[in-house]
């Protein structure tokens, strides 16, 4: 595949100093929506720890449909991390009110995700075939793209990527490399841990998903694979470079590029296509309220990096000079006392963002979704911010 719309690093990189001193994104709106919200899903009765299965949880995923204000926004594996029999879940959110006056979005639809044959998928970790892997049912939702039409789905348990009809319904299971998979799954995460040497990391498998602006997709791991250094001798996060896979479907080959974490610790939850060969992603800790210290937003190009699909392993720390890994700035700091956001409410999972249509005055309208793990008394939390557009030029 090949990559298009290079553009000068030295232009990228004064982006920080010129046109970024004279126009700054601005927030326009903090909207909260009641953690026991319901969707349309229609489902009744309760999940085995007493979850209504109507919750709609908080976004996980959250993506522009391309039509005015209407958005995607996919829940994950349900609560209590995948111990329950929670259905996954897509709906379409009507944004118009929330942005212009601050009242919760108003669910249109909700979708539920289906198998090939129509049967549902499921959250619960333990809902997998040893012997026959192709009838596992077990999918952990974390981003959604609209791809020719079709929504595409990524997963962290695979991790996998899944084309689905607008019903919901299994299109296709797109190919996914073998070394982004673990040979030997299990139920719970210490024990999958213990169980592979290769692979993602338990939890941590494709939690990122975009189209890339050349009619295929990009889908980032969370955190860096087994085999690429991920952990040391005890057990600590040490590995920093992430794979990023850059597919086109069944019949292309697949490109895998190098994100490098500024922090072992922390990991990516969301990407974003800006245009050309320029992306967002979401880096961020997993500490809430005033323990947070890094969830930033941040701008990187694919243009000049390396293809690594040929390359088994990966160091934990610096890359060698024959691998290019992606160019990455800060774009926006969402601890930034500027936006008013931070302090002890600030949540810990930043899962959503995508653009949405550019506003009337030209700049481009950013929205930034979190995750609130389907907790009624945990808010879900929708952030507007205008983008002037000169800040994302090539």
């Amino acid at each position: 595949m090949q990559i298009a719309h290079r553009f000068g690093v030295s232009l990228f990189w004064a982006l920080c100093t010129t046109t970024a001193a004279a126009q700054q994104v601005e927030i326009l709106r903090s909207v909260t929506v009641a953690g026991a919200t319901q969707d349309l899903s229609g489902l009744k009765g309760l999940l085995s720890d007493g979850t209504p299965a109507d919750r709609t949880g908080g976004p996980s995923g959250f993506s522009w449909t391309g039509i005015g204000q209407l958005y995607f926004w996919l829940s994950d594996r349900g609560p209590k991390d995948g111990i329950t029999d929670h259905q996954p879940r897509f709906h379409e959110v009507d944004m118009t009110a929330a942005l212009a006056e601050g009242s919760a979005p108003v669910i249109r639809k909700t979708i539920t995700l289906k198998q090939e044959n129509g049967l549902p998928l499921t959250g619960k970790s333990t809902a997998f075939d040893l012997k026959s892997p192709e009838k596992s049912t077990r999918f952990d939702p974390e981003g959604i793209a609209l791809w020719q039409g079709k929504i595409l789905v990524s997963d962290e348990y695979g991790p996998s990527i899944r084309s689905f009809d607008t019903d919901g319904k299994t299109l296709l299971n797109w190919p996914v490399p073998a070394r982004f998979q673990v040979a030997n799954p299990r139920g719970e995460e210490a024990q999958e841990l213990k169980a592979n040497k290769s692979g993602r990391q338990s939890n941590s498998g494709f939690e990122g998903l975009c189209t890339d602006g050349q009619g295929g997709l990009l889908a980032i791991a969370q955190r860096a694979l087994l085999q690429d250094g991920a952990l040391s001798n005890d057990g600590k996060r040490i590995g920093r470079n992430l794979r990023i896979l850059q597919t086109c479907g069944p019949n292309c080959k697949p490109r895998e590029l190098v994100y490098v974490l500024d922090d072992p610790t922390t990991g990516i939850s969301e990407i974003c296509h800006v245009g050309g060969s320029l992306f967002l992603s979401i880096e961020r800790d997993s500490k809430p309220g005033l323990e947070a210290k890094t969830k930033k937003i941040m701008l990187f190009d694919i243009a000049d990096a390396t293809d690594v699909s040929s390359i088994e392993n990966l160091p934990s720390g610096p890359l060698p000079d024959s691998i290019q890994p992606v160019k990455k700035r800060v774009f926006v700091d969402l601890l930034d006392p500027r936006f008013h956001l931070n302090g002890k409410d600030f949540p810990e999972k930043i899962e959503g963002l995508t653009f949405g249509p550019n506003l009337a005055d030209g700049r481009r309208l950013m929205v930034v979704a979190t995750d609130n793990d389907f907790v009624a008394e945990k808010p879900i939390r929708f952030w507007f911010f205008a983008v002037p557009a000169e800040l994302l030029k090539q």
